[in-house]
């Protein structure tokens, strides 16, 4: 699909301290509150058309979930609404 790439979970530490970037956790604040990427941004997946507004349209994002699908799923919603995505496979892992 184009606008949206995928990228191995521990790809993920490539992208944690880049300007141009945002890395978005979809999981619940639960979750989230467990453990997370360092840096990543809370926007629990059934949030995320309420968060549209504050997402910067000319970065990367980067989602990740726990397991892959909420991801892919996400990164094909922004990317068909113009976001460059890029869904990390595999998940989370603590």
């Amino acid at each position: 699909m184009k606008g949206l790439e995928t990228i191995s979970f521990r790809e993920l530490e490539r992208y944690k301290k880049r300007k141009d970037c945002v890395i978005i956790d979809l999981r619940s604040r639960g979750l989230y509150e467990e453990g997370h990427v360092e840096g990543a941004w809370n926007i629990p997946y059934s949030h995320l058309d309420q968060a549209l507004s504050m997402l910067p349209a000319k970065k990367l994002l980067l989602l990740y979930c726990e397991h892959g699908g909420t991801a892919m799923a996400a990164g094909r919603r922004l990317a068909e609404k113009g976001y460059r995505v890029k869904a990390a496979v595999g998940g989370f892992e603590h």
